[in-house]
C-alpha cells in the first residue's frame, strides 16, 4: 500500500452536533467543547477510559480519529466520514 493512501486511510473526520445548541462541529480528534457555546463535552467511552488501569489527565481521554470506532460513537450526535 502506498504511502499517500495509508494517509488517506487513516485521516477520518469526527462530526459531531452539540446537544446544546445544534452547532455542527468537525475535526480529526475528539473536541472537548462547542466552539459556538462553550458547552464542555465528555470523550467517548467515558466511562472505560477513567476505569481503566491506567491514570490519565482529563485532556489526554479525548482520542484521535483513528482511534475511534463506529461502535464507539453516539448515534444522533456523531459521524465518522
Amino acid at each position: 500500500m502506498s504511502e499517500i493512501s495509508k494517509k488517506k486511510q487513516a485521516s477520518k473526520t469526527i462530526i459531531k452536533k452539540c446537544h446544546c445548541c445544534g452547532q455542527i462541529l468537525e475535526s480529526s480528534v475528539e473536541m472537548s467543547k462547542c466552539v459556538s457555546c462553550g458547552k464542555s463535552f465528555l470523550p467517548l467511552s467515558y466511562f472505560d477510559k477513567i476505569h481503566g488501569n491506567e491514570k490519565y489527565k482529563f485532556s489526554e481521554l479525548f482520542s484521535p480519529s483513528d482511534e475511534i470506532y463506529e461502535e464507539d460513537l453516539i448515534k444522533g450526535l456523531y459521524v465518522l466520514w
